[in-house]
């Protein structure tokens, strides 16, 4: 029978090859890049807290003003055409891709591919290494 030290131990070295792994070192490196990147950050805080803004409105019944829409757009439009914001999307959606592939090798479900998956919502990383997303996944 597998002891709870030996599964411990084989999660850690899992763990271990995740880090090393090409996905994961792209993703921690733009990680890296966007906290040294104070115009991204702002422009990333003010896309989220600005959608965070609509889906409340949303949720309570409320309209949702056309200055609204048209601010989201612009947000999304420079979100868009930021270089490293939108790297970070590209290296996000590879490093979630590895994570679906490790789950589902461990849960038994489809055979791991190297195909690419749908884009997923933008990463809002906060400065001090943790993370938030916009939007649901």
């Amino acid at each position: 029978m597998t002891t709870t030290d030996e599964i411990l131990q084989a999660a850690k070295d899992i763990g271990k090859l995740v880090t090393s792994h090409q996905a994961a070192k792209r993703f921690h490196d733009t990680l890296e890049n966007l906290r040294g990147d104070t115009d991204a950050q702002r422009l990333l805080n003010d896309y989220n807290r600005h959608l965070g803004s609509i889906s409340e409105k949303e949720s309570a019944g409320k309209p949702i003003e056309v200055e609204d829409k048209r601010k989201l757009e612009d947000l999304q439009r420079q979100v868009m055409r930021h270089p490293l914001l939108k790297n970070l999307q590209i290296v996000q959606m590879d490093y979630i891709d590895l994570m679906r592939k490790i789950d589902d090798a461990i849960s038994g479900g489809p055979a791991p591919t190297d195909e690419p998956t749908v884009s997923t919502p933008i990463v809002n990383p906060d400065v001090s290494g943790g993370q938030q997303t916009a939007g649901t996944t």
